[in-house]
């Protein structure tokens, strides 16, 4: 009988086991059958009650191995940890119900599932009276009289003794290796030095690397899980509870309150008196900065001493030549010549080197580098529904990730409306055109992300500043009479930008032509509403009428003659006249005396921004206006025999010396208003601006040059009166590219007669002799 039972039990734990390695074959494809009974007998789960456990579970709930639920039997946390131990990621071990810590044992069951023993002491299920102080706790002992808490423990007559430091009676922690007894204030935790910061002190974690002290061990060795606010994996420092998940330390912000030192609402932990005290005004001891000699708040304590946080981001973020390997690495050691040494020859090998390009230098986030996060978190953003990159916005991710500052696109990725904007146009799932992007609402984000996507070959290069004249034209009419709108759209659409795109293409480039059609259109829409406030009709507009309302405005309204024109030729109106803008002489000069004072100060003084030295230099010397030195880019500028030559006409300018230096100092300078690094294809803008692939734009460009003192119009104005006082306008029309009437105009204003060089030049011509005479 007993024979056959045995045989019987045997038959069913083979048929169990087949069952079982069945199933984890089937749900890890890296697993042998051979491989699954190894692990099962590993996890003390081929026989027995586990087995059945395990077995019956399984068959219920087939991924309870990759699911990470915790109302499972023992057998499947163990089974899921020695899986993982072995290699195979496509196992999930359960979380504890209660703290959700992951990797540990999951001895007990509770109200949700299994729970550690941590969390099991902390069960009120295991909280009861205690027989001596009556306070539900846990209990920690039994004595004659019951259970006593952890409270009472500590001052049993059974535990404590005399301590030999201090003399008073206490529960031991510790004994001397004579055997007599410390207490926890008389016992000197044993000093270790951190591998990671050289510190001395106590040791937080003595692993298989050395010893860590709190702060490395938090920031390289803590376990980090997935936090329940952000969801990103990091550092937990607040523990789930039945109210809240688990709260990495960026989301567990202790509750705004009123500092008791600033008076302002902030998250206010409080300080050893009990106090609120935002972080910002928590005082922090001060100590010498080994590399700066100022007495600051230490960031960290290097082998060479403690470190200020500036000098801690200059040394990690500029790496140096060590002078014993001669690697380029941080120095944050010194030998004993005081010259700079790296972390491995400090004796902190892989301190500030990412894992995974093996570069060293200042960390980002999870141990790894910048650049390494910023790859991973681009994938992120830019993923469409499939969780893939589209292949059409692969050039923006590698632009983007070549970043020369990968920390500010990181930071421009977390705090950018542009790139919360490409994040949307990514996760859509549709293809991005510049019709999709028209179907937004006219907005700088929308003309960012557009621009940035021309930049970066996603989208097609565009007459942008005319193209945008449609929505922007919509959005003007929405609220204006139906009358009005029918005459402004044809007007707009049939006249200006047929005319504008046809000069566009001959030219190559819009010149900015956008604001000047915004102009006319608004002008045109201004007539309109003056003759409805008086009661007219459009047709009814004379030339009496005309007159009138150009004498009420300015000369911005003399642009009305593009709208009447047109309505003319379409008989709407009959021949009206729009008199010409008389031209005026310059209102504004700059003294000569000044104009050399401010060419001097932007030379010399290296304090001024470059671009707004440069600039303003060419204005003052060579009568440029910022029109075209915005525009200006590298191909301009040209070196020949040693000396600089700048093309903005023919022949090219010879320019001086040290406005040379300046010049190739701005071309060689890398680009900080943009996060995407310049195309090394083509020419880089001498002046760039804040649109990738575009130059500084007119307004500002203007703006930044008068808040450095440079008043370019009067600078320009003096510029060109002085040059003409040597240089006959022929030849200065050449060499600036201007218009011949315009260097005649100004020679005019200059009271220079030039006749006398045209007939020294015509005799000169007539004398010599042609290539037939030759």
């Amino acid at each position: 009988m007993s024979r056959t039972r045995d045989q019987r039990r045997a038959e069913e734990r083979h048929d169990r086991r087949g069952r079982i390695a069945s199933a984890l074959t089937t749900s890890l494809p890296g697993l042998d059958v051979e491989a699954a009974a190894a692990t099962l007998k590993a996890a003390k789960a081929d026989r027995g009650v586990a087995l059945r456990e395990l077995d019956e579970h399984l068959a219920a709930h087939p991924d309870a191995l990759s699911s990470g639920d915790p109302r499972c039997p023992a057998v499947i946390v163990r089974l899921a940890q020695a899986l993982v131990a072995a290699g195979h990621t496509g196992a999930t071990p359960p979380t504890c119900s209660d703290c959700r810590r992951t990797g540990i044992p999951l001895p007990r069951s509770g109200p949700d599932g299994r729970i550690c023993q941590a969390c099991a002491a902390r069960s009120p299920r295991n909280k009861k009276p205690c027989a001596r102080c009556a306070r539900t706790a846990r209990i920690f002992a039994r004595r004659d009289e019951g259970g006593i808490c952890y409270s009472c423990y500590r001052t049993d007559p059974q535990v404590t003794e005399d301590c030999v430091g201090c003399g008073r009676r206490r529960m031991p922690v510790t004994r001397r290796p004579d055997g007599q007894p410390l207490c926890e204030a008389c016992w000197t935790p044993p000093a270790h030095t951190c591998t990671a910061c050289g510190r001395v002190g106590q040791a937080q974690s003595l692993g298989p690397a050395g010893a860590l002290c709190t702060t490395c061990y938090r920031r390289l060795a803590q376990p980090r899980r997935t936090c329940g606010n952000c969801g990103r994996h990091q550092q937990i420092v607040r523990r789930a509870t039945a109210h809240s998940p688990d709260l990495c330390w960026n989301c567990a912000t202790p509750p705004a309150a009123s500092c008791s030192v600033c008076g302002q609402v902030r998250p206010c932990p409080k300080n050893s008196q009990g106090q609120l005290v935002c972080r910002t005004c928590r005082p922090r001891a001060t100590t010498m900065c080994s590399a700066c000699g100022h007495s600051r708040p230490a960031h960290a304590h290097w082998p060479r001493g403690p470190v200020c946080g500036a000098c801690y981001v200059r040394i990690l973020d500029h790496p140096e030549q060590c002078h014993r390997c001669d690697e380029r690495q941080p120095l944050i050691g010194q030998d004993e010549s005081d010259h700079g040494i790296c972390g491995p020859c400090a004796g902190l090998p892989g301190i500030y080197t990412c894992p995974t390009c093996g570069n060293s230098g200042r960390l980002y986030a999870d141990g790894r580098c910048p650049r390494c996060i910023l790859s991973v978190r681009l994938e992120e953003h830019l993923s469409g529904p499939d969780g893939q990159v589209p292949t059409q916005l692969r050039p923006l991710r590698d632009a983007l990730a070549a970043a020369e500052t990968p920390r500010g696109v990181l930071s421009w990725l977390k705090r950018s409306p542009n790139a919360r904007l490409l994040g949307e146009l990514a996760t859509s799932g549709k293809p991005v055109s510049h019709d999709v992007l028209d179907e937004l609402p006219p907005s700088r984000y929308e003309h960012y992300v557009r621009q940035t996507l021309v930049h970066t070959g996603v989208l097609p290069e565009r007459h942008e500043d005319l193209d945008r004249i449609p929505a922007w034209l919509d959005q003007l009419l929405a609220d204006q009479p139906a009358k009005h709108a029918a005459l402004i759209r044809p007007f707009v659409h049939w006249f200006l930008l047929k005319r504008a795109r046809r000069r566009a293409t001959h030219r190559g480039r819009p010149a900015m032509a956008g604001s000047y059609l915004r102009t006319r259109i608004r002008v045109a829409l201004e007539l309109l509403t003056w003759l409805d406030e008086r009661q007219f009709a459009f047709g009814d507009l004379t030339q009496d009428r005309l007159d009138q309302w150009l004498a009420d405005g300015n000369t911005r309204n003399y642009s009305i003659r593009y709208f009447l024109s047109w309505a003319a030729k379409r008989d709407l109106l009959p021949e009206l006249t729009v008199p010409a803008i008389p031209r005026q002489e310059p209102a504004r000069i700059l003294d000569e005396d000044e104009r050399w004072h401010q060419l001097s100060r932007l030379l010399n003084d290296t304090a001024l921004p470059l671009d707004v030295r440069t600039a303003g230099a060419l204005v003052l010397l060579f009568g440029l206006p910022t029109s075209r030195i915005r525009l200006l880019h590298t191909e301009h500028l040209g070196e020949h025999d040693g000396q600089t030559h700048l093309a903005v006409g023919s022949p090219p300018l010879l320019v001086p010396p040290k406005l040379a230096v300046l010049l190739n100092q701005l071309a060689e300078a890398p680009i900080r208003q943009s996060r995407i690094s310049a195309d090394a294809s083509g020419p880089r803008w001498l002046f760039p601006g804040l649109l990738p692939g575009r130059p500084a734009g007119p307004s500002g460009f203007s703006r930044k040059l008068l808040d450095h003192g440079i008043d370019a119009r009067p600078a320009r104005n003096a510029a060109l009166i002085a040059l003409l006082e040597d240089v006959p306008p022929p030849i200065l029309a050449d060499l600036l590219g201007l218009h011949i009437n315009t260097a005649v105009r100004w020679a005019d204003i200059a009271r220079r007669d030039w006749t006398d060089y045209l007939s020294a030049r015509d005799s000169t011509l007539t004398d010599e002799p042609g290539p037939a005479e030759a």
